[in-house]
C-alpha cells in the first residue's frame, strides 16, 4: 500500500510543546466494587460498537475491546500512544490515532486485529478522529504553535493523505460528524484550545461555513442524532451547554454541576453527561428534548473519577459505559444496563431533635418526572432495623412516625424498591432524642 501525503506549505513541522492531558496513575493494587477493573492504567476515550467496547489507553499504547458485559477479549497492542477513535459507517473498522507513531491505525472490529496504517507525517501526532465526506479526518500538529485539520482518503487503494490548506488552530481541536448530514464536520477547541468551526466536506476538502470563539476549551462533545446541535462539556462550568450548527449559537444548557468532563448522546437522542467532582453523582440522563435529568446516577464506589471521554452509548441506546479511574490501580468500566428507568429521588422533613418518650413524626415525597405506580410504597429501617411499610399518597407524600425505646441518636432511612419505569431510590436523616 502507498500512501501519499499532501502538505500545506508553512515550514518545517515540529512537535507540540505540550501534549495534551491524559489522565495516568502509578501503578498499584486494583480495586473495584461493582465495575469491571480492565488491564489499563491510562485512559483516552471510551467508544462502543454494537458488538464491543473500546478503550484506548495512550500510556499503555493499546487499546482495550470488552463485549457489552465488560468481559475482556482482546487487548490490541503496538498502538503508540493510542488516543482518538472512530468508527466507519458500518462499524467494520476501528481507527485509532497514533501520536506517538505519527499514524493512524484501521483496527478490522471482527477479529480486533490491526490491518492497516497510514502514515500522516512527521511530527503530525494526530490526536481525534472523525468520518465524514467518505474520508477519516483527524486533528494534527502542523507546526511549533499550530495544529490543523487533515483528512485520509480511507476507502481508495492508494490512499491520500491531505494535511488542509491552513492551520488555524492553537491546540489539536476535537471533531464530530454525524450520518444524518455526512458531508458536515464540526471542530471544537480541546482543553484550553478556543475557537469552533463548522466545515462543508463535499467538496473533499473543509470549506469552512461557521465560526465562533464563544465555543472552545472543551473536555468533550458530542452531536445529536438529527445533526442539528452539539453538546459541549467545558472542565469550568458547572453545565454543559447545547449549540445549534449552523449558526453556533447556545440553545440550552443541563445543569450538571462541577465539572463537565464527558457527553454522549443515543441515538434516540437521550443525552448523557458527566462530571468530575459531583459528590453523589457522576453522570445525568436527559431525554430527548429535555434539559431537566430524569435520572442522576452514582458509578460504583469507590467511583472517584469519571475520566474526560469517558461516556459512550450502545448503538441499541440500551446500555451506557462509563470509564472511571480509583486512586490507585486500574481503569475501571461501569456498565448501566437499566437506562430507561427515571431516578426515585426522596426527601425527608424531620426535625434535628425530638423529645423522648413522645412520637416523632417524619414527612416525606417521593418524585420522579414520570409518576410512581398509584400503588407506590417506602419502607422505612431506624439504624438498620425495619420499623414501618408505608403507603405513598397520590401527590407522592407519605408520613410515619416512631417512638424509640432509649434515648440517642438515631438513624432513619427510607427506601423505594423501584419498578419497571424506575430505579430504587434512598434517604435518611438523624433525629436526636433527648431527655
Amino acid at each position: 500500500m502507498h500512501v501519499h501525503i499532501r502538505r500545506f506549505v508553512a515550514g518545517t513541522v515540529l512537535a507540540a510543546i505540550i501534549a495534551s492531558l491524559t489522565l495516568f496513575v502509578s501503578p498499584g493494587p486494583a480495586r473495584a466494587a461493582d465495575g469491571i477493573v480492565l488491564p489499563v492504567r491510562s485512559h483516552w476515550q471510551t467508544l462502543a460498537d454494537s458488538h464491543h467496547v473500546y478503550i484506548s489507553a495512550p500510556y499503555d499504547d493499546v487499546v482495550v475491546a470488552t463485549d457489552h458485559d465488560g468481559r475482556v477479549l482482546k487487548t490490541i497492542e503496538g498502538l503508540d500512544g493510542a488516543r482518538g477513535m472512530t468508527l466507519s459507517r458500518d462499524e467494520s473498522t476501528l481507527y485509532v490515532a497514533l501520536p506517538e507513531a505519527d499514524a493512524i491505525a484501521a483496527v478490522d472490529t471482527t477479529t480486533l486485529t490491526e490491518t492497516r496504517r497510514f502514515a500522516t507525517g512527521a511530527d503530525t501526532e494526530p490526536e481525534n478522529l472523525a468520518v465524514a465526506g467518505g474520508k477519516l479526518w483527524f486533528s494534527y500538529q502542523a507546526n511549533l504553535f499550530d495544529a490543523g485539520i487533515g483528512s485520509i482518503s480511507v476507502a481508495d487503494a492508494d490512499p491520500v493523505v491531505d494535511l488542509g490548506d491552513e492551520a488555524v488552530w492553537y491546540g489539536k481541536p476535537q471533531l464530530a460528524a454525524s450520518p444524518a448530514f455526512p458531508d458536515r464536520l464540526v471542530a471544537v477547541g480541546g482543553e484550553t484550545v478556543p475557537g469552533t468551526r463548522v466545515y462543508d466536506v463535499s467538496s473533499g476538502t473543509a470549506q469552512e461555513t461557521a465560526h465562533s470563539d464563544a465555543i472552545g476549551g472543551v473536555s468533550d462533545l458530542a452531536m445529536t442524532p438529527d445533526g442539528q446541535t452539539i453538546v459541549t462539556a467545558y472542565g469550568s462550568d458547572y453545565f454543559h451547554s447545547q449549540w445549534r450548527i449552523s449558526d453556533l449559537t447556545e440553545t440550552g444548557r443541563y445543569e450538571t454541576g462541577p465539572y463537565p468532563n464527558s457527553v454522549a448522546i443515543a441515538p434516540n437522542g437521550m443525552v448523557a453527561a458527566g462530571i468530575v467532582a459531583g459528590g453523589d453523582w457522576d453522570v445525568y440522563l436527559y431525554q430527548p428534548g429535555s434539559t431537566t435529568a430524569i435520572r442522576k446516577i452514582a458509578l460504583s464506589w469507590p467511583s472517584m473519577d469519571l475520566l474526560a471521554r469517558g461516556v459512550a452509548w450502545a448503538p441499541d441506546g440500551n446500555r451506557l459505559f462509563a470509564a472511571r479511574l480509583p486512586y490507585l490501580g486500574e481503569v475501571t468500566l461501569d456498565i448501566v444496563t437499566d437506562v430507561h428507568k427515571a431516578s426515585s429521588d426522596i426527601t425527608l422533613q424531620a426535625p434535628a431533635t425530638s423529645r423522648f418518650g413522645k412520637s416523632l413524626t417524619v414527612h416525606g415525597t417521593l418524585s420522579s418526572l414520570v409518576p410512581h405506580p398509584a400503588n407506590a410504597r417506602v419502607t422505612v429501617t431506624r439504624d438498620g432495623v425495619p420499623i414501618a411499610d408505608v403507603p405513598v399518597a397520590a401527590g407522592g407524600t407519605f408520613t410515619f412516625r416512631d417512638s424509640p425505646p432509649l434515648p440517642g441518636w438515631y438513624r432513619y432511612t427510607v427506601s423505594y424498591a423501584g419498578d419497571t419505569d424506575h430505579v430504587a431510590g434512598t434517604a435518611d436523616v438523624i433525629v436526636d432524642f433527648v431527655n
